[in-house]
């Protein structure tokens, strides 16, 4: 059915480094082991004595001391890339990570670089964190140089990509949240549609380096105090920030099969919208937009009845987790049978990689949809469902 799809996108290559090891087999081995990777935040990130305190009520502090992290955050060969060291300096660490990532993805699709360069590929990444500008702001002026701007600007992200691997596509940077990863894979498809591009590079990446989100997060009672999300249980107190980076390198399916290309999956429709203000305050997930939008994409009962797997966004928070929640039940009322094999959530093992979140769950389904929800195993699972 999908061999027939003008519009299907062929996943071809990925390239990953996330909480637990570098690359999918160790993304694999915490998936399938269930690994909390929730560590206390190190001093070479921040000063916890600073910024940390239990009591709730204290204004400029974080009650919470645990995040998933990654290592070898800056490790980083900067002559592989053709980056000078003086460069490499003022250079976020987000851009090392995506250019790293992307070099695995196309090793991963079998495309040398030189084969690569000077196709009409685009790139199209998801980002939000700007944890090294803030720290920055803190620099002495006299180490400022002509590298400054180029190593904090998220449009260099991904002008950067292209210019290393000469690709001549589209380049752009989305910030869309958390949802960040997954709009941009949504504009890669439309690129490669309407024929912008005729392959793609699409990633998420997220770096903690700075507290000052995790003190706002704890003002707004959206984080976890042990650093752990646990969705759709009613132990549920919030979700834990963890950083990380995926990339996946796409290609129309039927170039794919033309070119014998291994395929880890197929996209075959995408969709994005906006809750608008149906709902109050803005942070607030729409379960009427969100109901929309998967009325858009299952227009049909054909496409609604082969769903097997809903992946959730799971936050573990109250007011998201009913949201999704609702959705599930919307899509079995609909089809009157229980139509899913199985709901998935990387969040209780890796909590939530903020715009790389949605990313590196289309990876864990890309290598095998048969892990399980480890939450699901809780004897204390959600009232909600």
């Amino acid at each position: 059915m999908m061999d027939e799809d003008a519009d299907a996108v062929a996943v071809v290559g990925i390239g990953c480094h996330f909480p637990g090891g570098e690359g999918l087999e160790n993304f694999w081995r915490v998936l399938f082991h269930g690994k909390n990777c929730a560590i206390k935040i190190p001093n070479d990130r921040f000063d916890l004595t600073q910024w940390y305190d239990s009591d709730t009520r204290k204004p400029g502090k974080t009650y919470t001391e645990k995040a998933a992290l990654i290592d070898g955050l800056n490790d980083f060969d900067h002559k592989f890339f053709g980056i000078t060291e003086a460069e490499t300096v003022n250079m976020d660490p987000q851009h090392k990570l995506l250019l790293q990532c992307t070099y695995r993805a196309l090793e991963d699709a079998g495309i040398p670089m030189e084969k690569a360069s000077g196709t009409r590929t685009g790139v199209f990444l998801g980002l939000m964190n700007r944890d090294f500008e803030l720290g920055s702001v803190r620099i002495s002026p006299k180490h400022i140089d002509h590298s400054y701007s180029t190593g904090l600007a998220m449009s260099i992200a991904a002008n950067r990509i292209s210019y290393t691997f000469n690709f001549t596509g589209p380049s752009l940077s989305i910030d869309s949240a958390c949802s960040s990863s997954l709009v941009a894979l949504h504009f890669a498809c439309q690129a490669m549609n309407q024929g912008d591009c005729e392959m793609a590079v699409c990633g998420g990446v997220s770096c903690i380096l700075e507290p000052t989100v995790f003190v706002a997060l704890s003002k707004a009672n959206m984080i976890s105090p042990d650093g752990t999300s646990k969705p759709f249980s009613s132990k549920a107190d919030g979700y834990g920030r963890g950083e990380g980076c995926g990339v996946v390198f796409l290609k129309p399916l039927k170039k794919a099969l033309q070119d014998h290309d291994h395929i880890w999956g197929i996209i075959s429709k995408t969709a994005v919208n906006q809750d608008g203000h149906t709902v109050s305050p803005i942070t607030k997930p729409s379960m009427i937009q969100q109901e929309e939008l998967l009325r858009k994409i299952y227009s049909t009962v054909t496409e609604l009845t082969s769903v097997q797997y809903i992946e959730a966004h799971g936050t573990g928070t109250p007011v998201g987790d009913p949201v999704e929640a609702g959705m599930d039940s919307m899509l079995a009322m609909t089809l009157q049978n229980n139509i899913f094999k199985d709901r998935g959530v990387n969040v209780p093992l890796v909590t939530l990689l903020d715009p790389n979140s949605k990313l590196s769950s289309l990876i864990k389904i890309l290598q095998d949809n048969s892990v399980e929800d480890h939450e699901s195993k809780d004897e204390s699972i959600s009232t909600y469902l």
